[in-house]
């Protein structure tokens, strides 16, 4: 019986030990990317512009470039881009600015008037890293039609290849541990047979 305790403590023991080099792994901050709500909104619908990559705290500046659309060839007299604080402007080339949180984060409320095509761009004013994601303001009521356009690939999940290779060793320790029980088990039975 003793030895079945060892054996499985043994196999436990591999098993545990392969993953603890994964569990100790720093891994780096994510890499800038960013994000809009929604892809598509109508005329004076809010949406958030995000993104992170960025260092702590840093100032993080906004710009809104209108790229396509009655905006991009000088818009309407009444076109204008709103902020949550309530500043308007009009509808061209704006500088907003926001701070990143303590993850390196930023999320800002923007809502524009005039149908179009926007380029949002975020710039750390330290780090100098620079993220983006396109906008459309449909005309004729057309709104929320479509998921944030996003830039940066797949979200990194944290999966790491040396976890799935040391999950394998460990599985097949306790795999090995566990038949070594049963065997242990069987000839135990068997030399206790008259």
């Amino acid at each position: 019986m003793k030895k079945i305790y060892a054996a499985l403590a043994l196999a436990g023991s591999i098993a545990l030990a392969g993953a603890a080099p994964a569990a100790a792994t720093t891994y780096p901050a994510p890499s800038p990317s960013a994000a809009v709500s929604d892809g598509t909104v109508a005329p004076g619908e809010p949406f958030v512009f995000s993104g992170e990559g960025f260092l702590p705290g840093e100032t993080v500046n906004v710009s809104v470039v209108p790229t396509g659309g009655p905006a991009a060839a000088g818009g309407a007299a009444g076109a204008a881009l709103s902020v949550p604080s309530g500043v308007i402007v009009l509808a061209e080339t704006q500088a907003l600015s926001t701070t990143a949180n303590a993850d390196g984060t930023f999320a800002i409320t923007i809502t524009i008037n005039e149908p179009g095509t926007y380029l949002l761009t975020a710039t750390g004013a330290t780090s100098g890293r620079t993220v983006s994601a396109t906008v459309t303001v449909a005309g004729g009521g057309l709104a929320n039609t479509g998921g944030g356009a996003a830039t940066g690939g797949l979200a990194n999940t944290g999966m790491d290849p040396a976890l799935v290779g040391w999950s394998l060793v460990g599985a097949g320790a306790v795999a090995a541990g566990a038949a070594a029980v049963v065997v242990a088990r069987r000839r135990s039975s068997a030399a206790t047979r008259p």
